[in-house]
C-alpha cells in the first residue's frame, strides 16, 4: 500500500473484507497445468509424485497411489539396474520391468508403447498401456487434462474442473511490511488488511484488486518454493503495467536481495 486511503473507498473496503479471503498460499505447481487421473468417479491424490508426460508423449503414473485405488496387491524386486514390478488381485498378474516395453500378463507377453520408469525412488507406468492389459476404458478431457479410467465399464464426467485463466508474464520485485514502503502505513495493505505471505501489490488497470493469481518463476528464501497462490490487495506508485510487488515477511536488507524477476503470472476466475 504505497498510496493514501480514500474516504470513499471505505464502503467497498468493508463489503471486500467480508465477501473475500485476503490471501491464500499454497507451496505447489499451478493445479492448472497439472495433469490429474480419475478411476471411476474418484479422483486420485498424487501427494509425492505427479504424473508427467514422457519423452514418448505417453502418460506416466505413480504406481503406488493408482494400485490401491485399483484394489491390487503391488510388490517388486530388483533386477540388475531396474525394478520389476507386479500388480496381483485374484484373477490376474501383472509384471512390469523399468525400461522394457514388454510385460507379463497372467504369463503372457504383452507388448508396450512406453517402457515404465524409475525417477528418484518412484515407479511409474505408462497410464494407457496399464490400462490396456487390464481391459479397462479410457477416456482423456482435454481442456481439463484429465485422464479417466472406467474401472466399471461406465462413462464418467470429469471430477474436477480446470479454472479459467488468464496468463501474464511480468516483472516482481518484494516488499516489506515497513511503513516508509507503504506510504506510511505500517503492515497493512491498500484494503486495509494486514499484509501476509501472499499479498501482492498491483496496477489495478492490468490486475484487478480482488484478482486471485497464481505466481511461478520467482526463487526467494522466504517464499513458498516453486510458485505461490496469491491475492491483489496492495497497490504501488511504482506498480505499472505487467510488474507486481509482493510482500516478504523479512527485514527489509534481505526483501532488497529479491531484485526484480521474471515471472509468470496466472490470474484465476
Amino acid at each position: 500500500m504505497k498510496s493514501y486511503f480514500k474516504n470513499y473507498v471505505v464502503a467497498f473496503i468493508l463489503m471486500f473484507t467480508f465477501l473475500m479471503p485476503t490471501s491464500f498460499v499454497l507451496a505447489a505447481p499451478p493445479s492448472i497445468s497439472e495433469i490429474k487421473v480419475q478411476i471411476n468417479e474418484h479422483l486420485i491424490p498424487f501427494p509425492d509424485a505427479q504424473p508427467f508426460v514422457d519423452s514418448a508423449n505417453r502418460l506416466q503414473i505413480p504406481l503406488r497411489a493408482i494400485s490401491k485405488k485399483l484394489e491390487y496387491e503391488t510388490s517388486w524386486e530388483h533386477k540388475g539396474q531396474a525394478i520389476q514390478i507386479i500388480l496381483k488381485n485374484s484373477a490376474q498378474t501383472l509384471s512390469f520391468v523399468t525400461g522394457e516395453h514388454t510385460a507379463l500378463l497372467n504369463g503372457q507377453k504383452v507388448l508396450l508403447k512406453s517402457a515404465p520408469q524409475l525417477i528418484n525412488g518412484t515407479a511409474y507406468i505408462p497410464f494407457r498401456d496399464l490400462a490396456d492389459a487390464l481391459s479397462i476404458r479410457i477416456q482423456w478431457d482435454s481442456q481439463n487434462r484429465i485422464a479417466i479410467l472406467n474401472q466399471d465399464g461406465k462413462y464418467h464426467a470429469p471430477s474436477w474442473y480446470a479454472p479459467n485463466y488468464k496468463l501474464i508474464q511480468g516483472t516482481a520485485t518484494a516488499y516489506t511490511g515497513s511503513s516508509s514502503e507503504n506510504g506510511g502505513y505500517e503492515g497493512i495493505d491498500f484494503l486495509g488488511n494486514p499484509l501476509s505471505v501472499g499479498t501482492i501489490a498491483v496496477d489495478p488497470t492490468v490486475i484487478p484488486l480482488g484478482s486471485k493469481v497464481y505466481i511461478e518463476g520467482y526463487r526467494y528464501d522466504g517464499l513458498p518454493a516453486g510458485g505461490m497462490f496469491a491475492t491483489a490487495t496492495d497497490t504501488g506508485g511504482a506498480i505499472k503495467g505487467n510488474k507486481i510487488d509482493i510482500y516478504v515477511p523479512d527485514p527489509k536488507e534481505k526483501a532488497f536481495e529479491f531484485g526484480m524477476q521474471q515471472v509468470n503470472i496466472f490470474i484465476l476466475e
